[in-house]
């Protein structure tokens, strides 16, 4: 029993002495990591980072302004500088007037006094990355800008030209003009009363994190992750609104249970109202668009018939497959101008792609819009245009539903959205109605 007693006292004390010294050896460790903390000069990089390389920031600045902008002396001529800008001299100038002197398109100066990047350089770097789609690194040798740092330049530039350019090219509801001239386009295609044409995209997702594979992998692109863009486009290809990151396991059904355009329609930013119209006899007073076959039988949707024996009915399938084609040629123009968008999708956040495809989005648009001679009434912009509809709601000739009707009639206002919404735009009866009188319509003049 004594014999026990000391081994334990002694143990303890071991285990004491041994506690003992490795507290002194963590002071001392402190008291040294303070000194090191205090003697530390500033600046200069961190122990065991690669040092800078050397760039030469005046010589990338001098070469691309001898190649593109020293008027007629420039050595590429306007043809070049479109296909290797994708967008015109006028465009690239609209945007660089918009975000110079904003970060990062500022030239900064690092502790040395030494100055850096020159804002134009940063700004053909994000036009060649978006063009060409190629890796951050590769535009090094020649703009002289490192891989990390054209990664926060694209990305800052995606989220500046959104902000700046967002309101008036993404997402927004067609002006009366614009609407008067697009259903003429359309009914001199054989659907009078049509506004646009809707489908969906998927994109492949390179770096799709594991734990959301699941959700994001589905039956296109041979099974690969993807994200959808959905959206809605017109003759000239202008994609009106977009809807994108929604999981590549969803198709263009279900999908329409997330979609912004949807709930843009909810919301009375997307007025579907329209001057009234005649087919087939039958006067109606809302725009619809035109689907592919596995869209819902909506009000609001027109699709081809499947399979039919009926000269007439394939008449109607010809024509109406004919004009749907403008969303399907949109969604072609777009990836074949941003090659960074025809190869999969490399960010590892959502937010970030979302970004990149709507900065894509706005620069197709403003090619779209110069190319077919300006805004579809030549009119100036307004941006209050921009929410003019936004506190109004009308489905197939009801009276105009505000806040102030819906509070004096102790009506929730949004719930009498969705009464409307249900019992008009999803209704199967007017889709067939809709569809019978354009095929009537179609084959008595087309």
């Amino acid at each position: 029993m004594e014999n026990a007693m000391e081994d334990l006292t002694e143990e303890m004390e071991f285990d004491e002495a041994v506690y003992q010294y490795i507290t002194i050896q963590q002071e001392e460790e402190e008291v040294e990591e303070e000194e090191e903390e205090e003697n530390k000069t500033w600046g200069g990089s961190t122990k065991g980072k690669s040092p800078n390389k050397p760039r030469d920031f005046q010589g990338a600045y001098e070469r691309i302004v001898r190649a593109y902008f020293s008027g007629r002396d420039s050595l590429y001529d306007e043809s070049d500088f479109e296909r290797r800008f994708r967008v015109s001299r006028s465009i690239f100038t609209r945007i660089n007037d918009a975000v110079m002197g904003k970060d990062p398109f500022i030239r900064y100066m690092d502790a040395t006094k030494k100055l850096g990047i020159y804002p134009l350089v940063k700004l053909v770097g994000c036009f060649r990355y978006l063009g060409y789609g190629e890796a951050y690194d590769r535009l090094d040798e020649h703009l002289q800008i490192s891989e990390s740092a054209l990664s926060k330049i694209c990305k800052k530039f995606n989220s500046l030209v959104i902000k700046e350019f967002g309101p008036q090219y993404l997402n927004r509801c067609p002006t009366k003009e614009e609407r008067e001239v697009m259903s003429a386009i359309m009914k001199g295609k054989g659907f009078p009363g049509a506004m646009c044409s809707w489908d969906c995209k998927h994109f492949t997702w390179k770096n799709c994190p594991m734990r959301l594979a699941g959700q994001h992998q589905g039956h296109s692109e041979g099974g690969k992750k993807t994200l959808i863009l959905e959206s809605i486009a017109d003759f000239r290809r202008y994609l009106w609104y977009v809807n994108f990151g929604d999981p590549g396991s969803l198709n263009d059904l279900n999908v329409l249970d997330k979609s912004s355009i949807v709930g843009a329609m909810l919301s009375g930013n997307l007025d579907l109202r329209s001057e009234q119209y005649k087919i087939n006899g039958t006067v109606r007073d809302w725009n619809y668009f035109l689907v592919d076959g596995i869209y819902p039988k909506w009000a609001i949707f027109v699709n081809s018939y499947q399979i039919t024996d009926d000269p007439k009915k394939t008449k109607f399938s010809a024509a109406q497959e004919a004009v749907r084609k403008d969303i399907e040629c949109a969604f072609g123009i777009l990836v074949q101008e941003f090659h960074i968008l025809q190869k999969p999708l490399r960010g590892w956040y959502l937010d970030e792609i979302k970004e990149l495809v709507q900065c894509c989005t706005i620069l197709h648009n403003m090619i779209q819009e110069e190319r077919m001679g300006g805004s579809l009434t030549n009119a100036d912009y307004q941006p209050e245009q921009l929410h003019e509809n936004e506190q109004q709601f009308a489905l197939f000739g009801k009276p105009i539903i505000t806040p102030e009707m819906a509070e004096m009639d102790g009506i929730d206002l949004f719930s009498a959205r969705m009464a409307a919404f249900d019992e008009g735009m999803c209704s199967s009866i007017e889709h067939s109605k809709l569809k019978y009188d354009l095929t009537e319509h179609i084959h008595r003049y087309f």
